[in-house]
């Protein structure tokens, strides 16, 4: 249950939660404890994903008899835990790499269990926050799936942009930001690196991924 409890301590006594990861290495646990919570908000979140794939299959032509996409809207739900595993794996091989470059034994288990834990801004509070937005804006806000997640970062500045520029000012808010601290106090307290080494592994990390996820956004068209 320790680890559990983990990832609400680590929100505000991260250097303790990472010692007791550097001790050893908690990854099963707190994955399946944010899984549970992804799970339970993507459910209660399902009628906006519904709402939000109408309005976007509104403007085109269906073949005569062809089912609803929305009706589909729960495999999303269910892909969650497969998504943001292979997230935390990706994550993990970043952090030791550059863990690795600055001249750390690097510890691939250790440093994903510190991707697990540092993700809880972003994963926890920054969905519970977008929840709580699409229920003030309403299901009729909904114009396609990219509304799941309202503006709360830097898009906020640039409403309306899309593609790979408004994925990358999507990708920069206070949750990611809490994030970064937390993922260089992790590098940092279980690999015994200098706290300014922490900051520049957990800085160029956050860059890269926000990087993936803005070119995943200019993809799928925003």
């Amino acid at each position: 249950m320790g680890a559990l409890v983990d990832l609400v301590k680590v929100l505000f006594d991260p250097g303790a939660v990472f010692e007791r990861v550097r001790e050893k290495p908690r990854f099963l646990l707190p994955f399946l404890g944010l899984m549970v919570v992804q799970v339970v908000i993507g459910v209660l979140n399902l009628p906006y994903l519904q709402a939000a794939m109408r309005a976007a299959m509104a403007g085109r032509e269906m073949p005569a008899g062809a089912p609803d996409p929305s009706k589909f809207a729960f495999l999303g739900v269910a892909a969650v835990p497969v998504v943001l595993g292979l997230l935390f794996l990706l994550s993990a091989l970043i952090l030791w790499i550059l863990v690795s470059i600055f001249g750390g034994e690097a510890k691939f288990a250790t440093l994903l269990s510190v991707s697990v834990y540092a993700s809880v801004p972003a994963v926890v509070l920054l969905t519970i926050i977008g929840s709580v937005v699409l229920r003030m804006k309403g299901l009729d806000a909904m114009a396609s799936p990219a509304d799941m997640q309202p503006a709360l970062g830097l898009d906020l500045l640039a409403p309306g942009t899309k593609g790979f520029m408004g994925g990358l000012l999507k990708a920069i808010n206070p949750f990611s930001i809490w994030g970064l601290v937390l993922t260089a106090i992790g590098v940092s307290v279980t690999h015994k690196l200098p706290r300014s080494a922490g900051y520049t592994i957990g800085t160029i990390s956050f860059a890269i991924g926000a990087v993936i996820g803005a070119l995943l956004a200019g993809l799928g068209g925003g």
